[in-house]
């Protein structure tokens, strides 16, 4: 698995690429919370993820209480239907941002 990051109006993108499951979920992890370090505004661009178990769903939830924590946002972009279905499905589109583009998540982002 590979995390892409971008700051970009005062927000990190962070990008995973590939598969987010029980063997790539500490990737994902680490990627997500060192970001979280750096910035309280994140983004996260799923339309590079092509599967994502509850390992990863399990990551989502950590970044947004950690986040949430430090008065910082979380927010879910680029999400293609099959993966929202995951996020539907276990409630999560409830409890998290979740935005089809960057340009619309900035409304979340003081």
């Amino acid at each position: 698995m590979e995390i892409k990051t971008l700051s970009q109006d005062g927000v990190t993108i962070v990008t995973p690429v590939g598969r987010v499951d029980t063997s790539t979920a500490k990737a994902f992890e680490d990627g997500v919370m060192a970001s979280i370090s750096a910035c309280n505004k994140i983004a996260i661009r799923f339309d590079e993820i092509d599967y994502m178990s509850s390992a990863g769903l399990r990551v989502v939830l950590m970044a947004g209480k950690k986040l949430s924590a430090i008065k910082g946002e979380l927010v879910l972009i680029n999400m293609p239907e099959k993966i929202f279905s995951v996020f539907k499905t276990s409630g999560f589109d409830k409890i998290i941002k979740i935005c089809q583009t960057f340009e619309e998540s900035k409304q979340f982002f003081n």
